[in-house]
């Protein structure tokens, strides 16, 4: 896949001081890592962030009253982009900011969709003391709904060099997903290692009656099968030249479950980056009811680049 250009960093105003406007660390390390991406990628940064500040947030608050808070709010939220614009121009990165009125996971998407972005980024929390990803409501619905890759950042810094795992399901996805580790590497010292699960449907039936050998064979087949696809996916996204290479790696005694597979992954390798593709529900645009990427968010401790699959169709529209 091409590397990213037109990024949109989604800027969470209550990570900021009210009356300095300095962010938090959260919102800090996510700026930074903004603007570690954009010089990577010669890309262009818009900051973009949201107020909702409609009657439904807001309930039994005179207008008078709303109009002032929405001047008084547009107006800090208006100096907080300004800052971030100039720190990235101080830097030589082209960027410009978007203010808008409503949900910020709606309003994030609408902008993805006006301006055609090529990457979201937006920031989580570490859970104290238990070192996992905080995925609130916004960050879940922008996984699920938003038509371009979703970059969900962990309030760390950017390691060197930097782990990066790709989960691979076979599919075409999985291929975008491992295209886009690729270029990540080619910009910046990277280590890639794409896993796959495996699953064997024989292991699912409670007695096969076939001999232990048969059983044996039949795992050696699939095990062997899962390793070509994974290296054609490798040799299709242009890895081959890499240094260091991917490193290919498969799992087979989860009983076919990805999801444990890859948080143990994560956990032994302490992995950065997690990189993988997610579904659309063929006929409901937006659905990805049970998908992997979605079921192992609450427990994930690093950070999360999510592919949708070509031809996916966001729920939202303009």
């Amino acid at each position: 896949m091409q590397p990213f250009r037109n990024i949109l960093v989604g800027v969470d105003l209550a990570q900021y001081d009210a009356t300095s406007h300095q962010p938090s660390v959260v919102a800090r390390a996510v700026v930074q890592q903004a603007l570690w991406l954009a010089a990577k990628m010669n890309a262009r940064l818009t900051f973009f962030a949201a107020l909702n500040l409609t009657t439904e947030s807001l309930p039994y608050l005179d207008e008078s009253d709303r109009q002032h808070l929405t001047q008084s709010a547009e107006r800090a939220a208006g100096t907080i982009l300004d800052n971030l614009v100039r720190q990235a121009e101080t830097q030589g990165i082209k960027a410009g900011k978007k203010l808008a009125l409503g949900g910020s996971w709606l309003e994030l998407i609408r902008q993805v969709l006006r301006d055609k972005h090529d990457l979201l980024l937006v920031g989580t929390r570490d859970r104290k003391g238990l070192g996992r990803m905080i995925f609130g409501s916004t960050a879940i619905k922008l996984v699920r709904r938003c038509p371009c890759p979703v970059w969900v950042a962990k309030p760390e810094g950017i390691p060197t060099p930097l782990n990066i795992l790709v989960a691979s399901d076979l599919s075409p996805a999985a291929e975008d997903a491992l295209g886009l580790a690729v270029n990540l590497a080619r910009v910046t010292p990277a280590n890639i290692h794409l896993l796959h699960v495996v699953d064997f449907p024989l292991d699912h039936i409670w007695s096969t009656g076939l001999p232990d050998a048969k059983e044996e064979a039949y795992r050696r087949d699939l095990r062997h099968r899962a390793e070509q696809a994974l290296q054609s996916q490798v040799n299709r996204a242009g890895a081959q030249d890499l240094s260091p290479g991917v490193q290919v790696h498969l799992v087979d005694d989860m009983g076919g479950l990805a999801d444990e597979g890859i948080l143990g992954y994560i956990q032994t390798h302490k992995i950065d980056l997690l990189v993988m593709g997610t579904i659309g529900r063929s006929g409901i645009p937006g659905v990805m009811i049970g998908n992997t990427a979605e079921r192992i968010l609450p427990d994930l401790t690093c950070s999360l680049l999510a592919v949708k699959p070509a031809g996916f169709v966001s729920p939202v529209r303009l």
